[in-house]
C-alpha cells in the first residue's frame, strides 16, 4: 500500500491556501473626480441654457444604478435605495463637480500607480424627471467630461392674477388669500394629489405652477402638451371680512351678486397653458364707511343734531351714528359768519352689506334735531355729504 507523507501534503495545501489569500487580497485603491455640464435639451440659446438644482448621483456599480432607476416612479421625488458613492447639486449655470470617488481594482490598467473606471450617473430634477448617464474617470484627477442634455417632463406656467373691484372697475387695494389647485394626474399617474399653491395677494400677483407636460405617451410623441384646468379659490383670511368675490355682470341674473360658497369663498376654474397665462378675478366691498355730513341747519347755533342709519332700506332708523351742534362759521377774512353750520357728523364708523347685487349699494341716513329731520340715501362709495336745510 502506498504511503503519503502527511507533513509534505499538509505543507503543500498550506502553501496553496496562502497563495490564494495573497491573490484575493492583492487589490489597489484609487480615487478620482468627475464633473461637467447639465443643460436643457430644448434650449434655443448657444450654448444651451444650464439647469440649476439638478441632483447628481454617482455609482461605481451599473446594477445598483439601474435598480434605483427602475424603482423610481414618474411624478414622485427620487430617493436612492442602493449605495451610491457620490452626490452633488448643479449650480446656477448647470455645472457640477464630484471631487472624490473611490474604487478598488484587482488588475489596474496602469499597474499599482494608476487606473481608470466607468462611473454610472443619475440626474434628477422635479421638472426633468430621472435620467441615466455615465462617464469614465482617471485616478488622481478630476475628469470634467460629463455633458448631459435633459428634456422637461413637467411644464411651468406663470399665472398673472389680477383682482378687480367692480365698483371702480380697477385693481383692488384689498388683500385676498389665494389657493391654486393644479391637477398632477396622467394616464400612468392616476393617484397623484393636486399640487396646491397658497399665498396672500394684494391687487395683483404672479404664481408659477407646475404640472405634467404630457397626459399620455401618444401626446408626448405628437408634441401635444397638457393644458390643465386649475381651480382658483380666493377669499379674505381675516377676522373682519371687508371684500368678497362676485360676478362681473355674468351671473344667472346678469348682475354683480356675490359669488361665494357656504364658507364665504369664491371658487373659479381656469384652463391654463403656455409659459404664461393671465386671469382676472372680481370682487366688491362688504364694509362701508359712514360718510361725513356737513352743511347748514337753519340759522340757529347750538342746536344738537343726531345722525341715524337704517338697516331696512329706510323704513326705520335705529343705528345711532353720532351727534354734533350747529355753530357760527367764519367765512373769508371780512368777519362774515354763517350761522347754523355743522361739520363732521358721522364719519369713522362702518357698516356691512353682503347681499347687494349691483356694483355698489346705498346707505340710508336721517339727521334730526328732535323735531325736524332730513332723510337721505347715499351711495356707498361716497365719503362726504352736504346737507342744506333752511
Amino acid at each position: 500500500m502506498k504511503k503519503f507523507n502527511l507533513l509534505k501534503t499538509t505543507g503543500f495545501f498550506t502553501a496553496v491556501l496562502l497563495l490564494s489569500f495573497s491573490f484575493m487580497s492583492c487589490y489597489s485603491v484609487f480615487s478620482g473626480g468627475t464633473g461637467g455640464q447639465i443643460v436643457d435639451a430644448e434650449s434655443s440659446s448657444n450654448p444651451k441654457a444650464g439647469i440649476a438644482n439638478v441632483e447628481v448621483y454617482a455609482y461605481t456599480n451599473a446594477t445598483d444604478r439601474n435598480n434605483d432607476y427602475k424603482k423610481w416612479k414618474e411624478g414622485t421625488v427620487f430617493v436612492p435605495h442602493a449605495d451610491y458613492y457620490g452626490h452633488t447639486t448643479s449650480g446656477a449655470n448647470g455645472g457640477f463637480t464630484i471631487s472624490k470617488l473611490v474604487w478598488k481594482s484587482m488588475v489596474p490598467e496602469f499597474g499599482k500607480d494608476a487606473d481608470f473606471t466607468e462611473i454610472y450617473l443619475l440626474f434628477y430634477h422635479e421638472n426633468y424627471g430621472l435620467t441615466k448617464g455615465s462617464t469614465v474617470i482617471t485616478s488622481d484627477s478630476a475628469t470634467d467630461t460629463v455633458y448631459a442634455e435633459l428634456t422637461k417632463v413637467r411644464k411651468e406656467t406663470a399665472i398673472s392674477l389680477n383682482f378687480v373691484d367692480v365698483s371702480a372697475d380697477s385693481t383692488t387695494g384689498e388683500t385676498v388669500y389665494v389657493e391654486i389647485s393644479v391637477p398632477q394626474t396622467t394616464a400612468t399617474i392616476t393617484d397623484a394629489a393636486p399640487k396646491v399653491y397658497k399665498g396672500n395677494i394684494t391687487g395683483s400677483g404672479v404664481v408659477t405652477v407646475s404640472y405634467p407636460r404630457w397626459l399620455n405617451e401618444t401626446d408626448r410623441k405628437n408634441g401635444i402638451e397638457n393644458k390643465p384646468e386649475v381651480t382658483v379659490t380666493y377669499y379674505q383670511n381675516a377676522d373682519v371680512i371687508t371684500w368678497k368675490g362676485c360676478y362681473n355682470g355674468d351671473s344667472e341674473n346678469d348682475d354683480y351678486a356675490f359669488r361665494v360658497n357656504s364658507e364665504g369663498k369664491t371658487v373659479v376654474t381656469k384652463k391654463i397653458g403656455g409659459s404664461s397665462y393671465g386671469a382676472t378675478f372680481y370682487g366688491k366691498r362688504t364694509r362701508f364707511s359712514v360718510p361725513e355730513f356737513n352743511g347748514q341747519w337753519g340759522t340757529a347755533n347750538g342746536v344738537t343734531l343726531s345722525l341715524y342709519r337704517s338697516t331696512d332700506g329706510g323704513s326705520t332708523y335705529s343705528v345711532f351714528c353720532g351727534s354734533t351742534e350747529t355753530f357760527a362759521q367764519n367765512i373769508g377774512t371780512a368777519g362774515t359768519q354763517k350761522n347754523g353750520a355743522f361739520a363732521g357728523l358721522g364719519g369713522g364708523l362702518y357698516w356691512f352689506d353682503s347681499s347687494y347685487t349691483d356694483k355698489i349699494t346705498s346707505g340710508f341716513y336721517k339727521i334730526t334735531d328732535g323735531s325736524a329731520s332730513v332723510e337721505k340715501a347715499v351711495d356707498s362709495n361716497r365719503t362726504t355729504v352736504t346737507i342744506q336745510k333752511s
